[in-house]
């Protein structure tokens, strides 16, 4: 433990995989105390678990970032299980495929109810806690595809990039309370969640080219020629919840290999 985030309360949404499961575990070595959430209990209790095995502090929930109901307990529960809440990671999401023309409403409704209304509920309900300590910090987990076009990838877009929108007008809103809201915008990093959606995209195309191929030919068009790591971008939730971020607020910042650069 640095004692980098000093017993900050940080709400993690969708911590029991992926990247939210990485940035759990950086925040815990930074001494956060992590409130890691989850659709899935189980998973999310092993995160939870991982944390304590190495002398962080955390507990898990299991809350479905459909249900406003479920997340106003979520926020509820993490105040009283730390007395406070500091931060909140606002990384759940789902995957999904299609140009506007394949996709269903049905699927459009979905992946922007999970990825955009929830991380938005879950900000709308810390924030009155913010505004009656005048402190608090909220990152978002945007993508490059809110930087750039992206084939095949419609209501993903659309999510991520208002994502990336509604983090300049947040800070805009709640800048003279003291809360600072940020974005990270990753690369491709190499996650389960990754995975699943270049499956998606081949077996729609059905495409003989594996998913290891597929994302070795978008490894070798980043210009540091390789994917990113979860470890890559738990690192910059870790800056952006610590104070030598505190001056930064309404970015949207890409994690990305160079990419947008390019």
């Amino acid at each position: 433990m640095t004692g980098r985030l000093n017993k900050k309360t940080i709400i993690v949404t969708g911590a029991g995989s992926g990247l939210g499961r990485a940035s759990a575990v950086k925040l815990a070595e930074e001494d956060a105390q992590v409130f890691c959430v989850d659709v899935n209990p189980e998973t999310v209790k092993e995160t939870s678990d991982i944390i304590t095995s190495r002398g962080g502090t955390a507990s898990h929930y299991q809350a479905d970032m459909c249900s406003e109901t479920e997340i106003i307990a979520m926020v509820t529960e993490a105040e009283k299980t730390y007395n406070g809440i500091d931060g909140l990671l606002a990384n759940a999401g789902i995957a999904g495929t299609g140009a506007a023309h394949e996709t269903s409403l049905e699927d459009w409704d979905r992946l922007i109810k999970v990825s955009l209304t929830g991380k938005w509920l879950c900000a709308k309900h810390v924030i009155p806690h913010f505004i009656a300590k005048k402190s608090g910090n909220i990152v978002f987990q945007s993508s490059i595809c809110a930087l750039n076009g992206f084939p095949k990838l419609v209501a993903y877009t659309a999510a991520k990039g208002a994502i990336a929108a509604i983090t300049r007008q947040m800070a805009s809103d709640y800048g003279e309370y003291n809360i600072r809201i940020n974005a990270i915008a990753p690369g491709t990093i190499e996650t389960e969640l990754v995975r699943e959606t270049y499956k998606q995209r081949l077996d729609k195309a059905k495409s003989d080219i594996t998913v290891d191929e597929s994302l070795s030919q978008t490894a070798s068009r980043y210009p540091l020629r390789r994917l990113g790591q979860e470890l890559d971008v738990s690192n910059m939730s870790a800056f952006l919840f610590s104070e030598e971020s505190n001056w930064m607020t309404g970015t949207v910042i890409p994690v990305d290999g160079g990419y947008t650069a390019k």
